[in-house]
């Protein structure tokens, strides 16, 4: 099986659903859950802007349409043609590109409540490599050196990576990979509690400078969007029955 990453963007006709995110996660499911059935899916993630992720400190466009919806589903193949009726549904919301990924989880996320709500917040991070840096140097630093310290100097608590293999939309983005951290919900508005220093400033400025130092081996200003979300398992409904 194969990871689709489709990420739903805000637009002229589709600006920010003033209904809020549980709108937002009705819509998507009205018009995804049966384009993913046919393609055998019965469960998948979405990642909404929510009300305990608003006004989060950490929040960084660099694109210039900002995101309304992350989905993510296993499927038979992840290719424009097989996810054609997919994508089109999703269009129905609003610009939409999508990449095939792979996906690598070094912290599972704790499973979700009644709502399909994961606790926390899930921050999501589009990265674009730098031109002075080769692909494979780029994935090396960040897959082998740098993920050690992201989870170490930050209060990870589920941490994702997909590397993109390629896009499957023509005007998609350039997006080289993609993490989903998970962290407490007092990460929102608490730098202390973000950089796993609750309360204490000096560990916080060196975890702060560590971190800084890492990123700056392979990303450079302006090639990251960082998204506070919340993160949502979504089943497909009928789906077993």
């Amino acid at each position: 099986m194969d990871m689709l990453m489709a990420v739903v963007w805000a637009g002229d006709e589709s600006p920010v659903d003033p209904g809020g995110a549980p709108s937002l996660r009705a819509r998507i499911a009205d018009v995804a859950e049966g384009p993913l059935a046919a393609l055998g899916v019965d469960e998948y993630l979405l990642n909404v802007r929510d009300e305990a992720v608003a006004g989060a400190l950490i929040d960084v466009r660099v694109t210039p349409r900002p995101v309304l919806a992350a989905l993510r589903a296993r499927v038979p193949a992840a290719s424009a043609t097989a996810c054609a009726d997919l994508l089109d549904a999703l269009r129905g919301l609003g610009p939409v590109s999508a990449w095939s990924v792979t996906a690598s989880e070094l912290l599972p996320v704790p499973g979700p409540g009644s709502d399909g709500r994961c606790e926390g917040m899930a921050n999501l991070a589009f990265l674009r490599r730098p031109e002075r840096i080769g692909r494979g140097e780029w994935l090396r630093i960040w897959l082998e050196e740098h993920t050690q310290v992201a989870i170490d100097t930050q209060s990870t608590t589920g941490y994702t990576q997909h590397v993109v293999v390629r896009a499957l939309t023509a005007d998609a983005p350039t997006i080289d990979g993609i993490v989903e951290e998970v962290f407490p919900v007092e990460a929102a508005q608490d730098l202390g509690v973000f950089f796993d220093a609750r309360g204490d400033d000096e560990r916080m400025s060196a975890n702060i400078r560590a971190m800084t130092a890492s990123t700056a081996r392979f990303l450079d200003e302006g090639t990251v969007d960082a998204v506070p979300t919340g993160r949502y398992v979504m089943s497909i409904r009928g789906a077993g029955v």
